[in-house]
């Protein structure tokens, strides 16, 4: 990774990336593309709802954090690999994640170097 990160032109192929992953793991991952592959155009969010268990239709809340990413098309494999291991979801009823395709996309500017201390 190099020590200046920019986001990438308005028009061209892009990859959105989307994970919805256990509450609590969001800014891991988000430090993890900014720090292993210079991604900048994430973020997280969180996320609450109820849903039933198969056996006898008990009501259950549930918290979830949801990271969404616009990169580059070479680039999506890649970022792919890595949310879906930093976020744990090859682990069981861990979450989903999921990728699709972007033509257009709009940064909120350039950044020059992001300090160590954003989570």
């Amino acid at each position: 990774m190099t020590d200046t990160a920019c986001l990438p032109p308005l028009h061209g192929d892009y990859r959105i990336i989307t994970c919805v992953m256990p509450a609590g793991r969001g800014a891991e991952v988000l430090d993890a593309l900014r720090r292993e592959l210079g991604v900048v155009s994430a973020s997280i969010h969180h996320a609450r709802g109820i849903g039933t268990q198969s056996l006898r239709h008990r009501v259950y809340s549930d918290e979830k954090q949801v990271l969404t990413a616009v990169v580059a098309a070479d680039q999506g494999d890649a970022v792919f690999d890595l949310i879906y291991f930093a976020a744990g979801i090859n682990s069981p009823h861990a979450g989903m994640v999921m990728m699709g395709h972007a033509f257009r996309a709009a940064g909120m500017g350039t950044v020059e170097a992001l300090p160590e201390d954003i989570q």
